[in-house]
């Protein structure tokens, strides 16, 4: 006879099966916004880690085979006016194109008309931007690269048109992320980067010792196409792109309004490194170049962080202020502010106090020697001190334009542009590239000041 009671006793001990970590762990970030945002952040950061850490792999071979040489110099000048026009229409567009799409609540082939629709104007306007800005370079490199010779100048022209592949698929590249950000394709968005680096590393180890600037441009071109055609398939395979129709060309107007209002701060963001490359052109043999070693850590390190907070926080704020929640963004405001701010100088006051060792670690073999080391070691400590506070101008710029204050984003652009170049002028006439890279800093400390304060007002009285 079967025994009720204690079958029933049995049935009771059985244990219940808990939950699993990743079932519990959705769970927990359910229950915040602000818990999924640093969820998000965090995926961005292991991921673009990756990427980042092999493009510092890559810069340590470039300095290994080029040193501080006038090629190098060529180079990086080169990929700074290249990429001018790029900078000042992409950073619009993309920002635009994310506010968009994080706040867009319509059907999911209408979305995809809208990529596919503002990257056909975009590859458009670009196509109409490179002969113009080519035609006006040789004008303007007399002033841009004033202390280069004939010669090098004349390598920096031809290094201008070897890189026009790269023109167009930069440009794609950072439409192509923007979908990737406003869609919370953070593991993807982080991954493919690294694509880059690699082709370049491969190329640089097939040309032996050959320092030329040839080399590097090849790589880079190369290196962006492979990057491209994989972006391509993960935006197709993930349903992002569709077909463009002709009545869909109307179909990214506020994009476009947007876009044009964001136009002249992203302008003036984009001549910060020409600035700054003009003014270390017109100084000694290597400057650029010193320059450019002082800026790839700390470059490297704020891409991560910067990377994280601002492809999560556009969407972020865009998606509550479409709920009406400003009251929560002006929370979240405070709190990440908060915390980038006493984390930023964490990581960055040991750096700093450690740049003269880290240089030498990390460069110091080939033609990198002892008194290179000793030119990029202060320009490096600079651009550390100035890390808390990019974290912060970031946070507070994409909080701004999620706010729909294109027009004051750009002012405050502008000014920081103008205000930055004013003084890399003088201190770098002062103190050569050292006043350079902490005019930087300075003018990030006033721009992170103001971009929370401005946002934060915003918030409150969007919950009063």
């Amino acid at each position: 006879m079967l025994n009720v009671t204690n079958l029933s006793d049995q049935v009771s001990l059985i244990p219940v099966r808990p939950a699993s970590i990743v079932t519990r762990w959705r769970a927990f970030l359910a229950h915040s916004p602000l818990r999924r945002l640093g969820h998000d952040a965090l995926v961005a950061v292991m991921t673009s880690s990756f990427a980042k850490g092999l493009g510092f792999i890559k810069e340590v071979l470039v300095a290994a085979l080029f040193g501080l040489s006038g090629a190098l110099d060529i180079y990086l000048v080169a990929v700074v006016l290249i990429g001018f026009p790029v900078s000042i229409l992409l950073n619009a567009v993309q920002t635009a194109l994310i506010s968009a799409l994080a706040a867009d609540q319509s059907s999911s082939i209408d979305r995809r008309r809208l990529i596919a629709a503002t990257a056909l104007l975009t590859v458009a306007c670009l196509a109409a931007l490179l002969p113009l800005w080519l035609l006006l370079l040789p004008k303007l490199l007399p002033w841009l690269a004033f202390g280069f010779s004939p010669e090098k100048r004349q390598g920096l022209e031809a290094a201008l048109f070897w890189l026009m592949p790269y023109y167009f698929l930069n440009g794609l590249n950072l439409l192509g992320y923007g979908v990737l950000q406003a869609k919370g394709r953070y593991f993807v968005n982080g991954l493919l980067p690294s694509v880059t680096p690699i082709a370049t590393i491969l190329v640089l180890l097939a040309s032996g010792s050959t320092a030329d600037w040839h080399v590097l441009t090849t790589a880079l071109v190369l290196g962006t196409a492979v990057e491209c055609a994989a972006l391509v398939i993960v935006l197709l395979r993930g349903e992002h792109l569709a077909m463009p129709r002709w009545q869909d060309i109307v179909r990214p107007k506020p994009v476009v309004s947007a876009s044009l209002l964001l136009l002249p701060g992203t302008l003036m963001l984009g001549l910060g490194p020409v600035i700054e490359q003009a003014i270390a052109a017109s100084m000694d043999e290597g400057t650029n170049a010193a320059l450019g070693y002082g800026l790839k850590l700390p470059a490297a390190i704020q891409g991560i962080l910067l990377t994280a907070v601002g492809i999560t926080a556009l969407p972020f704020f865009a998606s509550q202020l479409g709920q009406k929640r400003a009251a929560y963004c002006l929370h979240s405001l405070d709190k990440l502010t908060r915390w980038l701010l006493a984390g930023g100088m964490l990581l960055a006051i040991p750096l700093a106090v450690l740049s003269s060792e880290i240089v030498m670690l990390l460069y110091q073999r080939g033609a990198f020697d002892a008194a290179a080391t000793s030119r990029v070691a202060p320009i490096q400590f600079a651009y550390f001190v100035q890390l808390p506070f990019a974290i912060v101008a970031m946070l507070g710029l994409k909080a701004l334009a999620a706010l729909g204050r294109e027009v004051l984003v750009s002012t405050y652009i502008t000014g920081a542009v103008l205000l930055q170049g004013a003084l890399a002028y003088g201190l770098g006439t002062r103190y050569g590239a050292v006043g350079i890279a902490w005019a930087a800093t300075v003018v990030s400390a006033l721009q992170a000041t103001a971009n929370f304060l401005t946002a934060r007002s915003a918030f409150h009285r969007l919950s009063a």
